[in-house]
């Protein structure tokens, strides 16, 4: 009498139970898993070939050894898109408003300064060839007389000396000076300002003529879709 014995291996024994997202319950073998999918033979056919689930689909897998594995899906993160501050057509119409004001402001207070200044200077430098005119005047009617009187050239020292122009001018010369100066900075801030004035002036006329698409649901008709609206 032969005996045979036969002896079971605990892992043909072990017994996992994978339950899915829809309340079925498969008895198996689990094999591995990975970040999709699990990988299991089938308890009833152990030799069988290799079954796949989808992580995504599966519960919980409730282990031989008692242990419980959840499947937990990966939080959904909902990115919105960066909101920007809408700027309305007035708000828009005050900035050119103010910027043309500036501009015109600063442009005419600049050109009244430069024109002040260039006055001064051409003043100063007329009176200055005229002090020129006479002091060497002067000079020729006493060297004339100098000469005819002593049969020799008058001493230096007896000529009336010219003064340098910036000595003469002063101190209005430098209050011109001053007068261009100030005057080219405002108008360089009057073509800022009207620069801003023309910018504003652009992206208005883009905002008037703005095409948006608003989607939109009618209940009575169970219907969605676009709305194109063009704006002018």
């Amino acid at each position: 009498m032969v005996l045979f014995c036969i002896f079971f291996s605990p892992a043909a024994q072990a017994q996992d139970k994978i339950i899915q997202k829809n309340g079925k319950e498969i008895k198996a073998k689990v094999l591995g898993t990975d970040s999709q999918y699990i990988r299991y033979k089938r308890f009833d056919n152990p030799t069988g070939p290799d079954y796949f689930l989808f992580r995504s689909d599966v519960l919980k897998i409730e282990y031989e050894n008692g242990k419980t594995e959840t499947q937990t899906e990966p939080e959904k993160v909902t990115q919105e898109p960066a909101r920007q501050t809408p700027v309305n057509a007035e708000t828009l119409e005050r900035k050119i408003a103010k910027y043309q004001k500036r501009s015109m402001t600063f442009l005419t207070a600049g050109s009244v300064a430069i024109v002040a200044g260039a006055i001064t200077i051409l003043k100063l430098t007329g009176d200055y060839n005229k002090y020129k005119t006479a002091v060497q005047g002067t000079n020729d009617s006493y060297t004339t007389w100098y000469q005819t009187n002593y049969k020799t050239a008058p001493p230096a020292g007896d000529l009336q000396k010219q003064e340098r122009f910036s000595a003469f001018a002063s101190p209005g010369i430098y209050g011109g000076a001053a007068a261009l100066i100030g005057g080219l900075a405002l108008d360089l801030i009057g073509l800022r300002n009207m620069r801003l004035a023309q910018k504003a002036r652009t992206e208005l006329a883009g905002k008037q003529k703005e095409l948006s698409l608003q989607p939109f649901y009618d209940a009575s008709y169970q219907t969605t879709g676009l709305k194109i609206a063009l704006s002018f």
